[in-house]
């Protein structure tokens, strides 16, 4: 490798490095980096519970996403339990900076060393790059993975000898439980391969093909093992497949989390196809209906997505690529959607004419290989449905292609071939325009954005600016049945009741098997001593959904309030199953217990809540339990630990005084009573210390 190679690529490395730290420094701003939404919250809730359950094969259901992205994130959650937010993206930094270096090494292996340097440092620029670097998503791992796997193709395909071929097959089972639409590129890959035959080809496809199914196969065999029906990978292929291929491709495609989505997702289950393949079937078999009976209209679809993949502005699934700029002055000069979008806008037309450009010359292995990439990939995703995150995995050898037509377009004006720059640059000024005709929905109107916003500072405890953002949601799409909810929680917890009723009320009206929002009412009423409703409404969720967890806990609640405390632990126990991990529910299931005469089950309960988080609360009833069999040294050493965390704990002193009382202290209880009397009125310290001046006084 040349000095100047080695110095190119040196600096390389430190720029993109820096550029992408520099811009997780600024992302922090944005309420969404350490509380994630829609696909991101799911990858992390699924690493959590995955992290709590214990090994990968276990889980109740088939895999809904592809797994290994979810394996990567729960490992990052069991290294760094307080830190994860930031070493996940750390991690996907290593893979956007190692992707950089792939892209300059196949560029450069089609195209020469000049193009290798102009695509790595076009792939180190692209702000969609650095944006999906910042979520949690599995896109930096799909896009490293893919071009992992054509850099070891070229390699195999070079050296042709078997541990080559066996290396990137694993690699490409790796991608393939990433993101399973690499599936369609490797069959086209095996059919290239027996294509362009040589006296090795079935040896090494061989080689190729058994890694790639023993990677895959396990996860095969733990779907099938927890339910009958075979999901290969992961079960959303069949509704996927259907949002990008039906006559209401607009509106399905534009779903959110909410009532229509519910309600889309809960149809095959509705027809009578419990497990989850057979769902999946189910969706893939109304697509194929209507390809076949509406093959014009279907057509006439593939084109529209066909122009949707090459337009420049980056098309949304779940989240606003461009809101992230209003946190990141970085991403504001690499991404952006004003005449031409910048990067795709841009980096689309270029790889057209570059693809073009590219038939031209002399057939070789690499070009070949990565224009059999660029459009096989292109057409999984038209297959399903063309947004960013979608068509990111082929955009760095789309920029490979790219930075060939700059070359190209240097070349010319370098050797002031002018007549020859033109001719290039009259298709490229027409593919342009072509790309950047359509423009990013603006930020301002869109209702799901709003929406997050009021989840994530709903999540934060911030109700105020979640109910400011709930409403936005529903100026613009009054009818966000979820965006209303979020509104009454919001007022629920500013106890704003008369509001907080109000919403829920027209939630529930809009969706009446919203169990959530019953559950709110049910708090509502109990918090404004309507005991009667609130028990109304929890008793009709347990009735139609007795499995609700949620509904037992507030319902345990409430009867512990009446003073029904044995039928309240019995709710609460119930409740363990919606919230095994929860602080709260085992310290209110210790005091239910507590009240009904079941100590021991009681000090079970308060110790299960003392592990999940040190709290005073749990130390203290811990004690008063000991304090209330006759074990006091046990009790004065919990009341102590009370105090290291609490030291003006009114309930604690009290209760430490009562211990000095029962040994004959009188000097020291009375002493720790004036303390809690001298920061506030506290009946139950007053009556205490009044008995200590009478024992103190008796003879």
């Amino acid at each position: 490798m040349a000095r100047s190679t080695r110095f190119f690529l040196g600096a390389l490395l430190l720029a993109t490095l820096a550029l992408r730290l520099g811009y997780l420094w600024e992302y922090r701003a944005s309420p969404f980096f350490d509380a994630p939404v829609v696909d991101s919250q799911t990858f992390l809730k699924q690493a959590q519970a995955l992290l709590a359950s214990g090994p990968f094969w276990e889980g109740d259901e088939p895999y809904w996403q592809p797994p290994l992205y979810i394996y990567l994130l729960t490992f990052v959650c069991w290294l760094l339990p307080d830190s994860y937010f930031i070493g996940i993206r750390l991690v996907h930094v290593g893979f956007g900076v190692l992707s950089c270096l792939l892209v300059y090494a196949l560029a450069r292996h089609a195209f020469g060393e000049q193009v290798g340097r102009i695509a790595s440092v076009m792939a180190a620029l692209c702000g969609s790059f650095l944006y999906f670097e910042g979520e949690l998503l599995a896109v930096p791992m799909e896009v490293f993975l893919n071009l992992l796997l054509l850099y070891g193709l070229l390699i195999a395909w070079r050296r042709d000898h078997g541990r080559y071929w066996v290396i990137t097959g694993l690699i490409a089972g790796l991608a393939a439980l990433t993101r399973p639409t690499i599936l369609l590129f490797i069959a086209a890959l095996c059919a290239w391969v027996l294509w362009h035959r040589r006296t090795s080809t079935y040896r090494s496809l061989l080689s190729f093909i058994v890694p790639i199914a023993l990677v895959i196969l396990p996860v095969t065999y733990r779907n099938w093992t927890i339910e009958s029906g075979l999901v290969f990978i992961s079960s959303n292929a069949g509704v996927n497949f259907y949002i990008g291929n039906n006559a209401d491709y607009e509106r399905t495609v534009s779903l959110r989390p909410g009532m229509q989505w519910e309600t889309m997702i809960s149809e095959a289950e509705n027809s009578g196809h419990k497990t989850a393949a057979a769902q999946s079937a189910f969706f893939f078999g109304k697509a194929l209906d209507y390809i076949t009976t509406q093959p014009l209209d279907y057509l006439g679809l593939l084109g529209k997505k066909v122009f949707h993949f090459w337009s420049g502005p980056e098309i949304k699934r779940n989240q606003d690529i461009y809101y992230a700029r209003q946190h990141s002055q970085i991403l504001s000069l690499l991404l952006w959607d004003w005449h031409i979008s910048i990067p795709f806008g841009l980096i689309g037309p270029l790889s057209l004419l570059g693809l073009g450009l590219s038939m031209r010359g002399k057939w070789t292995p690499p070009i070949a290989l990565l224009r059999l990439y660029a459009l096989v990939y292109m057409a999984s995703v038209v297959l399903f449905f063309p947004v960013a995150r979608y068509r990111m995995p082929v955009v760095p050898v789309l920029i490979a292609f790219a930075a060939f037509a700059t070359f190209q377009f240097c070349l010319g004006v370098r050797h002031r071939a002018y007549i020859r720059t033109t001719v290039l640059a009259l298709p490229l000024g027409g593919l342009l325009v072509l790309c950047n005709l359509t423009e990013a929905a603006p930020t301002e109107e869109d209702a799901q954005l709003y929406f997050d916003l009021g989840e994530v500072h709903l999540r934060k405890q911030d109700y105020a600016l979640s109910a400011r953002y709930s409403r936005r949601a529903l100026e613009l799409d009054p009818r966000y049945n979820y965006a209303r909810h979020n509104l009454a929680v919001a007022y629920f917890h500013q106890e704003h009741y008369g509001k907080s009723e109000r919403e829920a009320l027209q939630t529930l009206a809009e969706n009446p098997r919203r169990t959530d929002t019953r559950v709110l009412l049910g708090r509502i009423y109990l918090a404004t001593n309507k005991p009667q409703q609130a028990a109304a409404h929890l008793r009709h969720i347990l009735e139609r959904y007795p499995e609700s967890g949620m509904a037992h806990y507030y319902y345990g609640r409430l009867l512990y309030r009446q003073g029904h405390y044995a039928e309240a632990a019995t709710h609460l126990q119930q409740a363990l199953s919606w919230q095994p991990q929860d602080f709260w529910l085992h310290y209110e299931l210790g005091r239910a217990f507590q009240q009904a005469g079941q100590a021991e089950a009681a000090l079970g309960q308060y110790h299960q809540a003392l592990s999940l988080a040190r709290r005073p609360e749990a130390l203290n009833a811990i004690g008063a339990l000991h304090l209330l069999a006759g074990r006091t040294q046990a009790a004065r050493t919990h009341f102590l630990q009370v105090l290291e965390l609490d030291p003006n704990n009114p309930d604690v002193h009290v209760n430490l005084a009562l211990i000095e009382l029962e040994n004959g202290n009188h000097a020291a209880a009375i002493d720790r009573l004036r303390q809690v009397l001298a920061r506030g009125p506290f009946p139950h310290a007053q009556r205490l210390l009044d008995e200590a001046y009478r024992r103190l006084e008796s003879p």
